[in-house]
């Protein structure tokens, strides 16, 4: 898990900046040394008597500490022909030595870089401070290696060891019960406390608690390649970490810079113009406006807040792919489902017995005869609905075909199965009201004697799960591809108000575009298990998976992968996307609020230096950052 976490630190620095023996938090060390000599000029400027060297010593400290921003600016400009913070930061330094304030000038850079360094420690100590939340893994575990009992740590272990796992101790990798019995804890990687009987042969997954009695385990895997390390390799992603509210910034900031810039001299002009305001005051305040401009304060705390985000939809057992999924979630406006993949059981259960010529009762005790001899979901049902016990020494002969079966039971010969296994055997079977998912008919001695009506059970959670994602402000919507009928028994056992019956696989594409159309603005999220329901999980703007910690399929289909086989986190995962939406845009919203605040006053001739602007502008950018961890409590 270790390497892991160091992969998420490096991740995205240039093989230099990668390189430990020269950065630090991943800013390269030759960027103090600038830094402390930029500060040591600078003092000596400050405190010297005015003169031309105070000034050269103030511009010599200004290039040492931000020649890199200059010519960054100047990149920016040639091969982007666009005007980001750091031209707009050069203009404000080299135009503050015009007006005989270049120790302000200096000042902006240096304390600009120095922020650049704040940042990015608050960043990684937030960084560190979410992993450390999320992560599951324990200090040192017992391993039998070669006759010999070792204290390893978790990345030390290697697929086959022999594991000795405590009751309350967690399971460091992929495992599989060779010894004892005991009761394990899932809630860590599942969001809710499930709790699994594992005995041997059992599979375990990290990060599983230990609860009664002592395991003896075999590892399958290692600390890198676990179910879990996958998450965290997901959720810490940073090619997938981009969100649509930091394009946005980034695209305002592109757009907002030539526009500060004139802006800026449009207001010096106004001021020299209708007002007795000096130059070099005017041109100060003007200054001030490009100061206050520059994102970073902005942009800063966006990527840890949605990494905050991130990580608690894991901690709640839902795997969410990056910040625009996250974005997406947060404005999800239905979720689409289908009915046999979210609500049905798989298993079936007797509606009915129907029989013109004897009692139901007895018609049951011999189908649960007839039908006790197959594995059959529906001969299942019909012998599981029997309360009484199966005499099977009654049972003479038994034969199984793809339509019915076939049985010869104290003398007489039963039929039971489909009405197109009757035909087959001249059977002439009476209609019977639709009342089920499907009918199974019977003959006794070749007369039709009666029928079973049987129905698809829905999952005793099911209207639970719905409650629970509808409770975060979106709509349920089924889709079946059964009848009218069967599929408004199963909306109404679940809860859901809006279902589409009869829906084939290119049916439920075009309901899903439908839907889409219904709702412009927001997203539509289509709940599935992976491979089967590919094709609908394209279709929706978010495709979603169930029963990921039990399914690869699950787990690489998914832009949304629910741990459990329970919907139910999907609500979860969305108020966390809620929450994370909500603190950025107060972020930004009090960020905007503080720079307008100071060019206001700015404007209205409450005068204050630069390199106070540039601190304020830093401060909020930090701040923001390490704030971000309170997204992880809900806060």
């Amino acid at each position: 898990m270790k390497d892991i976490f160091e992969k998420m630190k490096s991740a995205g620095r240039t093989e230099a900046a990668a390189d430990r023996s020269f950065t630090w938090y991943g800013v390269n060390k030759t960027v103090f040394i600038r830094l402390a000599l930029a500060a040591l000029l600078f003092c000596a400027g400050l405190f010297l008597p005015e003169n031309a060297w105070t000034v050269f010593l103030m511009l010599f400290s200004f290039l040492i500490s931000g020649y890199d921003v200059v010519v960054k600016a100047v990149v920016r400009l040639v091969k982007e022909r666009a005007l980001g913070e750091e031209l707009l930061l050069t203009i404000a330094a080299i135009l503050s030595f015009t007006i005989n304030a270049g120790y302000e000038g200096a000042a902006v850079m240096l304390i600009y870089q120095a922020g650049c360094v704040l940042r990015a420690y608050a960043s990684e100590l937030t960084r560190s401070s979410l992993r450390d939340k999320v992560d599951p893994y324990p200090s040192p575990v017992t391993v039998e290696r070669e006759e010999e009992t070792l204290s390893l740590a978790p990345e030390q272990i290697e697929v086959g060891d022999t594991l000795l796992i405590k009751p309350g101790e967690r399971f460091p990798v992929d495992c599989r019960v060779t010894e004892g019995e005991s009761q394990i804890e899932l809630g860590e990687l599942l969001g809710a406390s499930r709790r699994r009987d594992a005995a041997e042969g059992a599979s375990i997954p990290a990060g599983a608690v230990n609860l009664t009695a002592p395991l003896k385990v075999r590892a399958s895997g290692t600390t890198d390649h676990s179910t879990f390390a996958k998450v965290i390799e997901y959720a810490s992603d940073e090619e997938l970490g981009h969100s649509s509210t930091e394009d946005d910034i980034q695209r305002f900031g592109n757009i907002f810079a030539p526009f500060a810039l004139g802006l800026s001299v449009l207001i010096a002009l106004l001021l020299l113009i209708f007002t007795r305001t000096s130059t070099e005051n005017a041109i100060h305040r003007a200054l001030i406006l490009l100061i206050l401009a520059t994102p970073a304060a902005i942009l800063a705390p966006v990527p840890l807040a949605y990494l905050a985000g991130l990580y608690r939809s894991v901690k709640k057992g839902v795997l969410v792919k990056g910040s625009a999924i996250l974005d997406a979630i947060a404005r999800v406006g239905a979720v689409v489902m289908d009915k046999d993949e979210m609500l049905s059981t798989g298993e079936f259960r007797v509606l009915s017995v129907k029989s013109p010529r004897m009692d139901p009762n007895v018609l049951l005790k011999v189908a649960a005869h007839a039908a006790s001899g197959s594995s059959k979901p529906a001969a299942v049902s019909i012998t599981s609905a029997y309360e009484g016990i199966i005499d099977r020494s009654m049972i003479q002969r038994f034969e199984e075909f793809d339509e019915g079966v076939s049985a010869v039971i104290d003398g007489i010969t039963i039929s039971m199965g489909s009405r197109e296994f009757m035909e087959l055997q001249n059977i002439a079977v009476e209609d019977v009201p639709e009342e089920g998912e499907f009918t199974v008919y019977m003959s006794l001695n070749g007369m039709y004697a009666g029928c079973i009506l049987l129905a698809d059970s829905v999952r005793e959670n099911a209207r639970a799960s719905v409650m629970a994602v509808e409770s975060t402000g979106c709509d349920c919507i089924l889709l079946s591809g059964d009848t009218e009928e069967k599929t408004s028994a199963a909306a109404s056992a679940a809860g859901i108000r809006e279902y589409f019956a009869n829906c084939m696989p290119l049916d439920r594409l075009e309901k899903i575009q439908e839907i889409k159309e219904r709702f412009p603005v927001n997203s539509v999220v289509y709940l599935g298990r992976g491979a089967r329901d590919s094709a609908c999980l394209s279709a929706a703007d978010v495709g979603a998976c169930v029963n990921g910690l039990d399914s690869d399929a699950a787990l690489s289909a998914g832009s949304v992968v629910v741990m459990d086989d329970d919907p139910a986190p999907l609500a979860d995962a969305i108020d966390s996307a809620k929450i994370t939406r909500r603190s950025v845009r107060q972020t930004i919203l009090i960020c905007l609020v503080v720079k307008a605040i100071l060019l206001v006053l700015a404007l209205a001739g409450i005068t204050y230096q630069l390199w106070f602007a540039m601190m304020v502008d830093v401060v909020m950018g930090v701040a923001g950052i390490l704030l971000c961890s309170r997204i992880l409590d809900g806060r």
